[in-house]
């Protein structure tokens, strides 16, 4: 056993995320976690804390998210990628999306739709944001109406000091808020989108709060907003673990963990714990986790003893996934992956062990997701995990960037060649970057990483046009070529 929750935490963490990408508003950074990232082959950028950095309003309904510029009202909703400006529409490169609860807008959103400058610098891979809009701030201070909104991570709440007061950071700073007896005070769960009346008592460390204000200071309302995530432990490792829907939890260090309402510690969790996590819906860390245990003398009648699959790596559309699950003989028996795949059926092919498969189907993009094996006997139910996380990609990697650009002119006869890469769920395989300049393979000279392959000619190219193809696969197979052409006029 002890051998098997060591594999699963070294696997659990054997993907290693690159370099995250930093954003940077109107020369300010902006802490985001998480920050940009492509999706699709486009560059999305968190869109509540960026747009809130511009000094703009964000609300959300349901599925619909909406702003202020000035007089004009823009409105978005969650896989569409028309954009509503009062009443005409503006396209956008990709739609609106969720993921793990948060939302992502495409980077030319800000140019097309707020009139911001908005880039991408593949060589510091940072985003860059200008805009002057009113009411901008990079302490966590915006315009409202007639009034004005703080907001941020809430670090203490006293209800014991006249007034009482709220205590918020943004981005380094702190800002204490006395807080007067007649403002509202609304709590929401934005995982079930649900708003509930509460009293300051209510609003949580660690939760992202928002405070509207007059001009004079007096606190109107606060909005007190954290996600939820509940179900079983089916694995632990290290200082993570994996709920039965597949979602990996990392709790932060200064989480508080009860179980069965008494304090404890992540080392007294164990599978098959209820968890409710509480998490900061801005930066996903995971603040709270309540944790319930059967209590002794209650025998579980089913158990699963292990899942196993044949996934050893990355797999692209119409592979196939196979798992076998030992454990008790005579139940129904399923398995997920993650949160994308669910309730896939398995056939007992002999007493205590279970076979299923699955179809890696076109449009699948998803990284790490833990497969959960499940067993079922009348009210018993049994989850496990199986020691490797799943990941699958049906996209090819995008060529993001490259130089020199199609149809210029350089005058270099040793000019630089250069394209920088785009991976979806799965990663590029650096090994497969390949790049041919008029014909010939010069990749045996470029220097290959996941994120670029870049020429430096050690001789000098005739005057005229020049053409280049790059080819590069991710760790799925997916495979991109690219090609174009360029023209030398050197000396």
């Amino acid at each position: 056993m002890r051998m098997r929750i060591a594999l699963l935490a070294l696997l659990l963490l054997a993907v290693a995320p690159q370099r995250p990408i930093g954003i940077v508003i109107n020369g300010n950074v902006l802490s985001l976690d998480p920050g940009p990232r492509f999706e699709h082959n486009l560059l999305y950028v968190p869109v509540r804390r960026t747009i809130e950095a511009l000094g703009l309003a964000f609300d959300r309904s349901r599925n619909r998210i909406a702003t202020q510029i000035g007089s004009k009202t823009v409105v978005l909703t969650i896989g569409s990628r028309i954009a509503q400006v009062d009443a005409s529409e503006v396209s956008l490169e990709g739609p609106l999306l969720e993921i793990k609860d948060v939302l992502y807008v495409p980077l030319r959103f800000f140019t097309d739709v707020l009139g911001a400058q908005a880039h991408f610098d593949r060589h510091t891979n940072s985003v860059t944001i200008v805009a002057q809009l009113i009411g901008r701030s990079s302490r966590g201070l915006i315009t409202v109406g007639s009034g004005f909104a703080r907001f941020g991570t809430v670090e203490a709440v006293d209800v014991l000091s006249d007034p009482p007061t709220l205590t918020l950071g943004y981005n380094g700073g702190v800002k204490i808020i006395k807080i007067g007896p007649n403002a509202a005070i609304d709590v929401e769960d934005v995982n079930v989108n649900v708003t509930s009346p509460g009293e300051l008592g209510d609003v949580r460390p660690g939760d992202f709060a928002r405070v509207e204000m007059r001009k004079d200071g007096r606190v109107e309302r606060v909005i007190d907003e954290f996600g939820s995530r509940n179900g079983h432990i089916v694995a632990i490792a290290g200082n993570q673990f994996v709920l039965d829907d597949g979602q990996v939890i990392s709790p932060a260090r200064t989480a508080e963990i009860s179980l069965n309402g008494k304090a404890a510690s992540f080392s007294d969790l164990q599978p098959n714990d209820a968890v409710s996590v509480r998490y900061n819906v801005e930066t996903n860390e995971v603040r709270e986790i309540l944790a319930s245990r059967k209590t002794a003398g209650v025998a579980q009648r089913v158990t699963i003893d292990s899942v196993e699959t044949d996934a050893s790596r990355p797999l692209r559309a119409g592979d196939t996934i196979h798992v076998t699950v030992h454990g008790t003989p005579g139940a129904a028996a399923t398995f997920d992956i993650g949160s994308d795949v669910a309730n896939q059926a398995m056939q007992q092919r002999s007493p205590g062990v279970y076979d299923g498969s699955y179809v890696i189907p076109r449009g699948a993009n998803f990284d790490g997701d833990a497969l959960i094996g499940r067993l079922e006997s009348g009210n018993d139910v049994a989850h496990a995990a199986a020691p490797q996380t799943i990941s699958a990609s049906s996209t090819p990697p995008g060529i993001a960037d490259f130089a020199p650009d199609a149809g210029s002119t350089v005058n270099n006869n040793r000019p630089a060649v250069y394209a920088s890469f785009a991976a979806d769920a799965v990663p590029v395989n650096p090994s497969s970057a390949m790049l041919w300049v008029d014909g010939r393979d010069v990749t045996s000279e470029c220097v290959r990483t996941s994120q670029f392959i870049q020429y430096m000619p050690s001789y000098e190219y005739p005057n005229g046009p020049v053409r280049v193809t790059v080819r590069v696969s991710d760790q799925a197979g997916n495979t991109t070529v690219k090609s174009w052409t360029f023209t030398i006029r050197g000396h």
